[in-house]
């Protein structure tokens, strides 16, 4: 399975008449040896339910069906549907939903079962959508995201650090949480300002 190149996702774009929208943090991953790790950090196994937010064209998603996953691709902007349907097309168990991780309906969107969340969030939202997902969708036992690092800092911030506030409170209520990778911006197109970090949040079986 070909995964998705710089080029790639320029020549995509190009064809489709889309430019990346800022307002929607769109930053897309281009990197398959990048989206290979993520996948592997993320123990993802064949067969394994695997909710992915934030879709975007598909370059990630391309790695998680490349591990045999069934995968729900959760997409907020409409004009990327076709673009992550074509290439997404004939690759595996992929459904691809268009809604927003804020409000869309997890319990009808995600069937009886235990459900991984790998995924590069929009940097403007990550926080609240880790938030929601701890605490109204128990279906979803792990999670591996892709964040802004200072973003990361503060999920897995432990008491007197700099970084320690409500998020971290209300993550480690949930959670087991910790950076397991960075990443770099130079994987993305368009690149960020920021660097990434890759955070591991496992849900508690019994909150403290």
């Amino acid at each position: 399975m070909a995964l998705l190149t710089p080029g790639d996702i320029r020549a995509l774009l190009a064809e489709h008449g889309l430019r990346p929208a800022r307002a929607l943090g769109q930053n897309f991953l281009a990197d398959p040896n990048t989206a290979r790790r993520i996948a592997r950090l993320a123990n993802v196994e064949p067969g394994d339910r695997v909710l992915e937010i934030g879709a975007g064209l598909g370059s990630l998603t391309l790695a998680l069906l490349e591990q045999d996953a069934r995968v729900v691709a959760l997409e907020r902007d409409r004009k990327l549907h076709p673009v992550l349907e074509q290439v997404v097309a004939d690759e595996g168990d992929v459904r691809i939903v268009i809604g927003d991780g804020l409000d869309i309906d997890f319990d009808s969107l995600l069937v009886d079962g235990r459900w991984r969340c790998v995924s590069n969030l929009p940097y403007n939202v990550a926080t609240p959508i880790v938030v929601r997902l701890l605490e109204e969708v128990p279906l979803v036992a792990s999670l591996l995201v892709m964040v802004q690092r200072e973003v990361g800092d503060r999920l897995v911030a432990a008491p007197g650090s700099s970084a320690y506030g409500a998020v971290s409170v209300r993550v480690a209520y949930y959670a087991h949480a910790k950076v397991v990778g960075m990443v770099p911006r130079t994987v993305f197109v368009p690149a960020p300002k920021v660097d990434s970090a890759l955070v591991e949040l496992v849900r508690r079986e019994t909150p403290p």
